[in-house]
Protein backbone atom coordinates (compact mmCIF):
# COMPACT_ATOMS: atom_id res chain seq x y z
CA UNK A 1 0.00 0.00 0.00
CA UNK A 2 2.62 2.39 0.64
CA UNK A 3 4.40 1.66 -3.01
CA UNK A 4 1.33 2.78 -3.86
CA UNK A 5 0.94 5.71 -2.63
CA UNK A 6 4.67 6.80 -3.93
CA UNK A 7 3.33 5.18 -7.25
CA UNK A 8 0.73 8.01 -7.56
CA UNK A 9 3.15 10.76 -6.15
CA UNK A 10 1.75 11.64 -3.16
CA UNK A 11 4.89 11.07 -1.13
CA UNK A 12 8.41 11.69 -2.78
CA UNK A 13 10.63 8.87 -2.94
CA UNK A 14 13.90 10.74 -0.90
CA UNK A 15 11.31 11.07 1.76
CA UNK A 16 10.77 7.07 2.20
CA UNK A 17 13.68 6.20 4.73
CA UNK A 18 12.48 8.96 6.85
CA UNK A 19 9.03 8.18 6.99
CA UNK A 20 10.09 4.62 7.67
CA UNK A 21 12.37 5.83 10.62
CA UNK A 22 9.82 7.73 11.89
CA UNK A 23 7.15 4.66 11.93
CA UNK A 24 9.78 1.90 13.80
CA UNK A 25 10.12 4.94 16.11
CA UNK A 26 6.54 5.09 16.97
CA UNK A 27 6.25 1.78 16.73
CA UNK A 28 8.97 0.98 19.60
CA UNK A 29 7.56 4.09 21.57
CA UNK A 30 4.23 2.46 21.45
CA UNK A 31 5.42 -1.09 22.57
CA UNK A 32 7.71 0.24 25.51
CA UNK A 33 4.35 2.33 26.82
CA UNK A 34 2.46 -0.88 26.54
CA UNK A 35 5.22 -2.93 28.52
CA UNK A 36 5.34 -0.28 31.20
CA UNK A 37 1.75 0.07 31.32
CA UNK A 38 1.19 -3.85 32.22
CA UNK A 39 4.27 -3.60 34.44
CA UNK A 40 2.75 -1.54 37.03
CA UNK A 41 2.12 -4.02 40.71
CA UNK A 42 -1.19 -4.24 41.39
CA UNK A 43 -2.31 -3.39 44.96
CA UNK A 44 -3.96 -6.55 47.25
CA UNK A 45 -5.97 -5.71 50.09
CA UNK A 46 -4.90 -7.91 52.67
CA UNK A 47 -8.16 -9.31 54.18
CA UNK A 48 -9.18 -8.51 57.74
CA UNK A 49 -8.76 -10.69 60.91
CA UNK A 50 -12.17 -11.73 62.39
CA UNK A 51 -12.31 -11.82 66.01
CA UNK A 52 -12.26 -15.29 66.09
CA UNK A 53 -9.24 -15.16 64.14
CA UNK A 54 -7.06 -13.23 66.21
CA UNK A 55 -8.58 -14.68 69.51
CA UNK A 56 -7.29 -18.06 67.57
CA UNK A 57 -3.83 -16.64 66.77
CA UNK A 58 -3.74 -15.03 70.97
CA UNK A 59 -4.88 -18.79 72.10
CA UNK A 60 -2.07 -20.16 69.83
CA UNK A 61 0.86 -17.30 71.29
CA UNK A 62 -0.51 -18.42 74.98
CA UNK A 63 -0.21 -22.09 74.87
CA UNK A 64 3.21 -21.79 73.12
CA UNK A 65 3.92 -19.45 75.89
CA UNK A 66 2.95 -21.70 78.42
CA UNK A 67 4.84 -24.97 77.03
CA UNK A 68 7.95 -23.08 76.47
CA UNK A 69 7.64 -21.80 80.05
CA UNK A 70 6.80 -25.10 81.21
CA UNK A 71 10.16 -26.73 79.42
CA UNK A 72 12.22 -24.06 80.45
CA UNK A 73 11.27 -24.32 84.11
CA UNK A 74 12.45 -28.06 84.00
CA UNK A 75 15.00 -28.01 81.80
CA UNK A 76 17.25 -24.47 81.45
CA UNK A 77 17.29 -23.67 77.76
CA UNK A 78 19.55 -21.17 76.21
CA UNK A 79 17.67 -18.33 74.72
CA UNK A 80 18.28 -19.39 70.88
CA UNK A 81 16.29 -22.67 72.28
CA UNK A 82 14.05 -20.80 74.12
CA UNK A 83 12.74 -19.08 70.23
CA UNK A 84 12.99 -22.30 68.27
CA UNK A 85 10.48 -23.94 71.03
CA UNK A 86 8.25 -21.04 70.84
CA UNK A 87 8.33 -21.52 66.85
CA UNK A 88 7.77 -25.48 67.63
CA UNK A 89 5.00 -24.87 69.51
CA UNK A 90 3.31 -22.47 67.85
CA UNK A 91 3.40 -24.85 64.77
CA UNK A 92 2.23 -27.64 67.00
CA UNK A 93 -0.84 -25.70 68.64
CA UNK A 94 -1.95 -24.16 64.87
CA UNK A 95 -1.93 -27.52 63.52
CA UNK A 96 -4.00 -29.03 66.61
CA UNK A 97 -6.29 -26.33 65.72
CA UNK A 98 -7.09 -27.52 62.55
CA UNK A 99 -8.94 -30.64 63.90
CA UNK A 100 -7.00 -33.29 63.06
CA UNK A 101 -7.64 -37.27 62.85
CA UNK A 102 -6.16 -39.51 65.74
CA UNK A 103 -3.38 -40.79 62.95
CA UNK A 104 -1.78 -37.34 62.37
CA UNK A 105 -2.33 -36.22 65.66
CA UNK A 106 0.07 -39.00 66.39
CA UNK A 107 2.56 -37.87 63.66
CA UNK A 108 2.81 -34.44 64.57
CA UNK A 109 3.11 -35.81 68.35
CA UNK A 110 6.04 -38.07 66.76
CA UNK A 111 7.45 -35.16 64.42
CA UNK A 112 7.66 -32.81 67.75
CA UNK A 113 8.95 -35.09 69.78
CA UNK A 114 11.94 -35.95 67.58
CA UNK A 115 12.51 -31.81 67.23
CA UNK A 116 12.70 -31.46 70.65
CA UNK A 117 14.97 -34.56 70.71
CA UNK A 118 17.67 -33.21 68.41
CA UNK A 119 17.09 -28.91 69.33
CA UNK A 120 17.85 -30.40 73.49
CA UNK A 121 21.40 -31.20 74.19
CA UNK A 122 22.03 -34.77 75.69
CA UNK A 123 21.87 -34.00 79.16
CA UNK A 124 18.77 -32.00 78.61
CA UNK A 125 17.18 -34.94 76.84
CA UNK A 126 18.34 -37.34 79.23
CA UNK A 127 16.48 -35.40 82.43
CA UNK A 128 13.25 -34.73 80.24
CA UNK A 129 12.81 -38.34 79.62
CA UNK A 130 12.69 -38.47 83.33
CA UNK A 131 8.95 -37.40 83.27
CA UNK A 132 6.98 -38.22 80.87
CA UNK A 133 4.14 -36.29 81.82
CA UNK A 134 6.17 -33.01 80.84
CA UNK A 135 7.08 -34.65 77.48
CA UNK A 136 3.81 -35.89 76.37
CA UNK A 137 2.20 -32.62 77.54
CA UNK A 138 5.18 -30.53 74.82
CA UNK A 139 4.04 -33.13 72.58
CA UNK A 140 0.33 -33.32 72.45
CA UNK A 141 0.35 -37.28 73.65
CA UNK A 142 -2.60 -38.05 75.71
Amino acid sequence: MFYKIVRFGFINTKQIPFIMKKIIALFVLMLGVSFTASAQKKAVAKPAQTKEQRAQAAEIQKGAQADTKALNEFVKLSDDQMVSFRGLFEYKYRNLAEGLSDERKKALAETIEMKINATLTPDQVTKLSQNPTLLNQLTGKK
